[in-house]
């Protein structure tokens, strides 16, 4: 280029824009492709992961929810889970992160809710390729039907009796019994055979691991089904020594429920007694007194010296330890227990026709029991009546009778707990006393009033007829 040729320099400067500007349109375009390249290898990398999880059952206790979840053949490396609960009109969340479940087994988590429960779901988190925690879709829902403030009476599980005849639903429940010509269930059908090995059983009285080889009484092929009474036991040994499940990392199987292990660190400065709140943990989980003489303060947890005060006591126990300030030897002579003073008893049965004087405990009297009748706190004789009756509906759990229904029950107002429930013509021949009555609580969905007894089974049955008495008393009469 010749000196002073600035139509030379113009092109050259044309050029080196031409180039600046295909450079940043490739970066530009390079950025759009590298995003679409992470998202769909992000995408790719989530569809390989397959963690299905189910939820088993759930129970709820006064102080939290036991959730058992169970954990599908799936790839993938979970990290965590999202539990979701809905109690009608708010979503409440927790999340359980570092969690230890692989495929195919059965663990209980527990969550601090006291609330009510309408439904539960929960979602998996899991890491990506790239090291990501992610929060999964939805992986399983379980509604919450009745909710009796103790267990709730819901299986989460829909029966499945497509193409059986007979066998187990998929829910503990039955699709029928063989009988006649064909009396054994081979696979859902009935079979004049057993078709298998006669030393085994389908029975959900049979843990899960045994099979036809394992010499069990029945006959079937195939793996068998622990009983975990309706899986309401969310942990630990089953009716029949299978296991029902286990604990997640810091809680332990109590009786059935999972409940927050027992720490020695939670004692605190207690030196002996129980850990606060926590019976399950044993009376003297914080320690012993050791030193002869000295006793636990229970409310403390402190040993401390205990020297017994009967001043101006000769009879009853002393409030300080607990030890004896002596007896009453004089004849019609009883102690006062608050005062530790000996008396002359003059029995009281002013007004009062039957039961105990209110002062020296003797016999006012008795009633008719033949004609029904019994002795009130007043001390009157009186004669019960029905407080309402009709017919069953439905029982669960089945063949168990812990609770009933009726369409006959008040849905409002009244309050049978605590009283009696008589089954007239029915296999019941005794008294049962109830322990729970619950309104329908969404009538949407669930519409009838239900009973549960005190007693953990019954002989009632659908379309038995049933009383309610105040009394057992007025119910045996």
């Amino acid at each position: 280029m010749k000196k002073g040729d600035a139509r030379g320099l113009s092109t050259i400067i044309a050029t080196l824009l031409i180039i600046l500007l295909v450079i940043l349109s490739i970066a530009i375009v390079w950025g759009v492709i590298r995003n679409i390249i992470i998202n769909n290898a992000e995408k790719i990398s989530l569809g390989k992961f397959t963690i299905d999880l189910e939820i088993v059952s759930m129970k709820q206790t006064a102080q939290d929810v036991n959730i058992k979840v169970k954990r599908n053949a799936g790839e993938g490396e979970l990290e965590g889970i999202v539990f979701s609960i809905f109690d009608g009109k708010e979503t409440h969340i927790y999340e359980k992160k570092n969690i230890t479940l692989n495929p195919l087994e059965v663990k209980t988590f527990v969550v601090d809710y006291q609330g009510q429960i309408v439904s539960i779901s929960i979602y998996p988190i899991f890491v990506t390729d790239s090291g990501k925690k992610t929060i999964g879709n939805i992986a399983d829902t379980y509604y919450n039907i009745i909710n009796t403030g103790e267990q709730l009476i819901s299986s989460g599980c829909t029966p499945d009796c497509t193409g059986k005849e007979c066998g187990d639903n998929g829910c503990g429940g039955s699709c029928g019994t063989c009988s006649g010509l064909t009396p054994h269930c081979v696979l859902g059908e009935c079979k004049a055979e057993s078709g298998g090995n006669p030393n085994c059983s389908c029975s959900t009285i049979t843990c899960s691991d045994k099979t036809c080889s394992d010499g069990l009484e029945g006959s079937c092929p195939g793996l068998l089904q622990p009983d975990c009474n309706n899986n309401q036991i969310m942990c630990g040994a089953s009716l029949n020594g299978c296991n029902c499940g286990t604990c997640d990392t810091g809680y332990y199987c109590n009786g059935g429920v999972c409940s927050r292990s027992c720490l020695a660190s939670d004692c605190g400065l207690r030196e002996c007694g129980t850990l606060p709140g926590r019976i399950d943990c044993g009376e003297t989980f914080c320690g012993l007194c050791t030193i002869q003489g000295e006793t636990c303060n229970i409310t403390s947890g402190v040993c401390f010296q205990c020297i017994p005060d009967c001043t101006n006591r000769n009879c009853g126990v002393d409030p300080v330890c607990g030890s004896s300030c002596g007896s009453c030897t004089i004849q019609g002579e009883t102690c006062n227990i608050t005062s530790g003073v000996c008396f002359q008893c003059i029995p009281d049965c002013t007004n009062r026709n039957c039961g105990v004087d209110p002062v020296c405990g003797s016999s006012c009297g008795t009633c008719n029991t033949l004609i029904g009748e019994y002795c009130n706190l007043a001390g009157s004789c009186v004669r019960d009546t029905i407080l309402n009756n009709g017919t069953i509906y439905s029982i669960w759990p089945e063949k168990v009778g812990i609770y009933f229904d009726s369409e006959d029950l008040p849905k409002s107002g009244d309050n049978y707990v605590s009283y009696w429930a008589r089954f007239p013509g029915s296999n019941e021949f005794s008294c049962l006393h109830i322990d729970k009555f619950v309104i329908p609580y969404i009538p949407e969905i669930y519409n009838r009033s239900y009973i549960k007894f005190v007693q953990t089974s019954s002989n009632i049955a659908p379309g038995d007829s049933y009383e309610i008495w105040e009394t057992y008393n007025g119910c045996t009469s």
